[in-house]
């Protein structure tokens, strides 16, 4: 490798790190200081006065003050216990930790699923019913406006269909409720993936063990796994697409090209959020190509990297429509565009900033007569002036982004209760989720709250971390968390949004925590050593001191009354 694409390499990995730093930063900062909070208000319960706003409706954001000394007091513990279980880790081996991870998740998102009882609903009733239906060759569905609005919604149908094909094959169906297990299966194979690009990309082995630690006890991917939206198994493949992309770079065996290139695209058509996925394994690839100029065979190999993949990801959900359509014989209209969707995201709406707003998306794109292109020249001209007006009124542009970031990100339940409290119910919810939906509600959050924050500072001294480091790889979770927040600070937000992003920040976190344990150890253990041999020699002291004592006691003790009576015969 040249001077020059060591460089690139280098420039490309400290502009994202520096993203990275700035914008965890934030993050960091604004969980200590404070919490976002996503609740139901009930009609009578709404507040609005000179203060604070706060409208009645089932998703309504509030914004709570928290007692930063209690948050740092908190996060020093939460060092602490990774601190101290660290030298308890490194005696596990990888497999076991692997398996052992793996059957947690699925015992307790076992549990979990079928005590709560979710039945899918709103969007994501549409789209399992729509499943179920064309499982059993019946179209009719097809004909609704909302799949020829949101056309993508069809790959997540897809997938679904077969999944549900292969389940009535052996059993006849009462619910849904195996689609939110096989949902808890696709968050425990992602987590092996996470755990396996620890291990690959960082060679300090603290970092694959106490990656394995925090992952047991996050439980907001757990509480949200009832939620059918395709989020899990979209995140499922994206995670292993950039393990075979690890693999392939590490090793230049080209059989993990197809494989990663596959991966990625049955995301992108599972659930299109992860494009940034793409993008991001598409920004390491370039960088790579750049490096590789003068390297012929692995120019082209890349190159065909680039192309397999990007090929795959944007046709995939185009045969998908022509599939359906050619199955039920109905021509899908035209699709609500995505610029509106980014004039939604940089508009007011009755929750948060930049959240839902039905104007800018379904009723422009009825204005303009349900023609994709008018509705997005509108769009682009909508957008236009939201950018000049943000450019008059700086003020009011930071209190926005700032709201809207922290409404998303901040929000730490990632809407995990909440979609276990308004979604319909097959039956009545189990004691363990009917605690944490409602006299448990509060505590459960709290320890959200808490937990997020020692993950909000992981990935922050993680980011710092590296800076420092020389391969180009090990930048592919900040990459793929700002890319996140950058698409979000500008598209819809919602928090349940941040789910995916917030799992792979818990799989970096390890390494914020490692570095820093690196850094202040070498300080410490002297000072940890010197107090635990005082420690021991004050208690061999005071041991030796309590046996004189009881020899001396035993020596003093007067004979009993019956030896005084035969000495006195």
């Amino acid at each position: 490798m040249t001077e020059k694409t060591i460089k690139f390499e280098n420039f490309v990995r400290i502009v994202v790190c520096l993203f990275a730093v700035f914008l965890t930063g934030v993050l960091t900062l604004a969980s200590l200081f404070s919490t976002t909070g996503m609740e139901i208000v009930q009609e009578g319960e709404g507040i609005n006065n000179i203060v604070i706003t706060i409208q009645q409706g089932i998703e309504t954001v509030w914004y709570y003050h928290d007692n930063i000394f209690a948050n740092l007091i908190w996060l020093v513990i939460g060092f602490a216990v990774c601190f101290a279980v660290m030298p308890f880790l490194k005696k596990i081996p990888f497999r076991m930790e692997m398996i052992f991870v793996f059957l947690w998740v699925i015992l307790l998102g076992s549990v979990w699923v079928t005590s709560s009882q979710v039945c899918p609903s709103e969007d994501s009733g549409t789209v399992a019913t729509a499943s179920i239906r064309a499982s059993r060759d019946d179209f009719e569905w097809l004909e609704l406006p909302y799949f020829s609005y949101y056309s993508y919604q069809l790959g997540y149908v897809l997938f679904n269909e077969i999944l549900i094909r292969i389940h009535d094959t052996f059993k006849e169906p009462a619910n849904l409720i195996y689609l939110e297990i096989m949902n808890v299966i696709f968050l425990a194979v992602t987590y092996m993936g996470i755990l396996l690009l620890c291990k690959k990309l960082f060679k300090d082995e603290k970092i694959h063990h106490l990656t394995a630690f925090l992952l047991l006890f996050s439980i907001q991917p757990i509480i949200f796994s009832v939620f059918l939206y395709g989020i899990y198994p979209g995140m499922m493949f994206a995670v292993w697409g950039i393990v075979f992309e690890v693999f392939y770079f590490q090793t230049e065996k080209i059989r993990f090209i197809p494989l990663s290139a596959v991966c990625i695209a049955l995301a992108y058509l599972i659930k299109p959020n992860y494009l940034i996925c793409l993008t991001a394994m598409m920004i390491i690839v370039f960088a790579k190509v750049v490096s590789a100029l003068k390297k012929p065979r692995k120019l082209a190999v890349c190159l065909a990297y680039l192309v397999l993949s990007l090929g795959l990801s944007f046709s995939l959900p185009k045969y998908t429509a022509s599939f359906y359509e050619s199955r039920s014989g109905i021509q899908l209209q035209q699709s609500i565009p995505m610029t509106s969707f980014i004039a939604m995201g940089l508009n007011e709406s009755g929750n948060a900033p930049g959240w839902y707003n039905y104007f800018h998306t379904i009723s422009n794109f009825e204005i303009h007569n349900f023609n994709t292109q008018e509705a997005s020249k509108a769009s682009v001209e909508e957008i236009k002036n939201r950018l000049q007006y943000f450019s008059e009124n700086k003020h009011y542009r930071d209190e926005f982004f700032y709201k809207k970031f922290v409404s998303q990100w901040n929000e730490t339940s990632y809407q995990s209760i909440w979609n276990n409290k308004v979604r319909m119910q097959y039956q009545e919810k189990g004691k363990f989720s009917e605690w944490v939906c409602n006299n448990g509600e509060q505590k459960t959050k709290a320890y959200m709250d808490i937990y997020a924050q020692l993950i909000f500072t992981g990935v922050l001294l993680g980011s710092i971390a590296c800076l420092r480091k020389k391969e180009l790889m090990q930048i592919i979770f900040p990459l793929i968390i700002i890319g996140g927040m950058m698409y979000h600070l500008m598209a819809e937000s919602k928090s349940q949004y941040a789910m995916p992003y917030y799992i792979l920040m818990t799989g970096f976190t390890a390494v914020g925590i490692c570095w820093l344990y690196d850094k202040i150890m070498p300080f410490l253990e002297p000072k940890l050593l010197t107090l635990k041999s005082k420690f021991k020699s004050e208690k061999r002291s005071n041991h030796e001191r309590t046996e004189q004592s009881d020899q001396t006691q035993q020596v003093s003790e007067p004979d009993s009354p019956a030896q005084s009576a035969d000495s006195g015969n």
